[in-house]
């Protein structure tokens, strides 16, 4: 082989199993979310297009961005999350939640990003029921503050 550089390493991949989801609650309690098995955060980009006069090119002008988090849970509890959404829709609110999503390396290095001010989003599975399978609940929140970086992964040689 020319390039010996070019060799990855498969067994430093990162897979789902190496991940994290944990939840503050109102009273700023943080729990490890163990029962989520898919979460996801993703970053929208809008964009307006503007042509000036005399141009062929029509630019894209960034004009903001929005950010959505979505988890799917196996039902093993419902006083987290759920407990605190009937319990504020009861009062006439509606909660917020902040969530820290965490991955862990083999060699040690950690990646954390946080997500405040999360409101929930869309429906919200409060019961989902099918004879033989597993009780899942979906959510989806809007992250309502910029996510921040907590730690990131460092290049480590080899």
């Amino acid at each position: 082989m020319l390039n010996q550089e070019s060799i990855l390493d498969v067994r430093q991949l990162i897979t789902g199993k190496d991940g994290q989801l944990f939840v503050t609650t109102s009273d700023g309690t943080q729990l490890f979310l163990a029962e989520v098995d898919t979460f996801q955060a993703q970053a929208s980009i809008t964009n307006t297009d503007y042509q000036p006069v005399g141009s062929s090119l029509v630019y894209a002008v960034s004009t903001g961005y929005s950010v959505t988090l979505t988890l799917t849970e196996a039902v093993v509890r419902d006083d987290v999350m759920l407990k605190t959404l009937f319990d504020d829709l009861s009062q006439g609110y509606f909660p917020s939640f902040d969530f820290q999503g965490k991955m862990r390396r083999r060699d040690g290095g950690v990646s954390r990003q946080v997500y405040r001010n999360c409101i929930p989003d869309g429906s919200v599975d409060l019961m989902n029921l099918t004879p033989g399978e597993i009780i899942k609940r979906s959510w989806s929140f809007r992250v309502n503050a910029t996510p921040e970086m907590l730690e990131m992964f460092q290049y480590r040689e080899q």
